[in-house]
């Protein structure tokens, strides 16, 4: 029997009751060669001749031994001999006939070639057509552990580790410290990440929450509940529930007397914490859309508590910059009312109304901050953006983990800061956010 785990083959000898005993069809043959062998009774006998088996023949592959009451080779209708091949999925890729006429050892290298063939080449990209590494391949970009060991890595990481080698490293370990180390309550945690998966129709996130879930102890039937019976839940987790669908599905909706009440139960340094997993959630949520990710055939996975050496690895894909137009690109006009509507004026406008609002949240000063903060980096310029006085005030460890990653993309993407700046405001003016 042939089985296959992930990128590696296995082979075993399934040892199951003697086809022909001294005390039954008895072979002349076999007795010529010394090999008189009574049916075994008992469990203990039938492992002694699997022994005896392996040794005078000199096996070299793992031999299992079947139950006595021969559960396995009737499963398998596996007697005198018989040969199988198990994909990586669990299912008969490969049946062999019944030995010894059936016994074609060819014949079953030829099917597992073929399985081989058919497997590397289904696992080669993402639903939308993204090249994907396998996970030997994937870790040798990645730059060196410093913590943790090599494990099976989520299906996006093999789809990013060869174009931004640096920058997957830097999210997978912001990922782990988002599902394992925020400091909301995991249950908590687990169904406002589902909950934001949800309004995004993100099935892979979906799953991946649950699981999650699982794994804080949610018990199963409270699962089936989620996103349509809050009967059960506390006052506090149905107002982190619905600020975690609004702020996913219309952010800028969420108003003041939302959040006052969200910090009455929660306090400054949770509701920072609920904002950065939010913010998290939906930036990996597009992520996972635009690849098309799948959940991985043995997910979905754990986090990883891995650290990476913060140089090396490899250099990532080289790009190819389009072609130049010189001058050629015929303009199209823009024709949504929608958008003509606002003018540098009116965005002016938006931004002083903006200026004016009280915060909802009271923003740290820089000398409260740089306490939190690693001493490299307290030794930085006094920080004067709001927003950021805010995240490293309430929660260093998440923003920091956030920033790296941006930092890696920065240097690893190389974008046309002109073309980078133009997506910034396509984003920033569909979410109605005029910061």
């Amino acid at each position: 029997m042939h089985k296959r785990y992930g990128d590696q083959a296995e082979f075993l000898a399934i040892y199951v009751r003697e086809a022909h005993p001294a005390e039954g069809w008895k072979m002349t043959s076999n007795d010529r060669v010394g090999i008189i062998i009574n049916q075994p009774r008992k469990r203990d006998e039938r492992v002694a001749v699997a022994q005896r088996c392996c040794s005078s023949l000199e096996i070299t592959m793992p031999v299992l031994v079947d139950e006595i009451d021969d559960r396995v080779g009737h499963a398998y209708s596996g007697m005198p001999d018989r040969l199988y091949v198990i994909d990586r999925d669990g299912r008969v890729a490969y049946k062999g006939g019944r030995g010894p006429f059936g016994f074609k050892s060819r014949e079953l290298e030829q099917s597992l070639i073929m399985l081989l063939l058919d497997q590397d080449q289904a696992g080669f990209q993402t639903a939308h057509g993204f090249p994907l590494l396998n996970d030997a391949q994937a870790w040798s970009k990645l730059p060196a552990l410093e913590k943790g060991t090599r494990q099976p890595l989520p299906t996006w990481a093999r789809a990013l580790a060869a174009a931004l080698p640096r920058t997957t490293a830097a999210m997978l370990e912001l990922d782990f410290l988002q599902r394992a180390k925020n400091p909301l309550e995991p249950k908590l945690r687990g169904m406002m990440r589902w909950t934001a998966a949800h309004a995004n129709h993100c099935a892979y996130s979906e799953a991946q929450a649950i699981a999650d879930l699982r794994r804080a102890g949610m018990d199963e039937g409270s699962i089936p509940a989620l996103g349509k019976d809050d009967s059960k839940l506390s006052s506090a987790e149905r107002v982190a529930l619905i600020f975690a669908r609004k702020m996913t599905e219309a952010a800028d909706t969420v108003s003041d007397a939302e959040v006052s009440q969200l910090m009455g139960h929660y306090g400054d340094k949770n509701v920072a914490a609920m904002v950065l997993l939010l913010a998290y959630a939906n930036f990996q949520d597009r992520l996972l859309l635009t690849l098309g990710t799948q959940v991985e055939k043995s997910g979905p996975l754990p986090p990883l508590d891995v650290k990476f050496s913060k140089t090396g690895g490899a250099e990532p894909s080289p790009r190819t910059p389009p072609a130049s137009t010189n001058g050629q690109t015929k303009t199209a006009a823009l024709a949504d009312s929608d958008w003509l509507a606002l003018d540098f004026g009116g965005l002016q406008e938006k931004m002083d109304e903006q200026r004016l609002r009280e915060a909802r949240i009271l923003v740290p000063t820089w000398e409260e901050v740089k306490k939190q903060l690693p001493a490299d980096l307290a030794k930085r310029p006094p920080l004067r953006i709001r927003w950021s006085l805010v995240c490293m005030g309430y929660q260093p460890e998440l923003t920091l983990a956030w920033f790296a990653c941006t930092r890696a993309f920065a240097e690893e993407a190389k974008q046309d800061r002109v073309f980078e700046e133009s997506l910034f405001w396509v984003i920033t003016r569909a979410t109605h956010c005029f910061y």
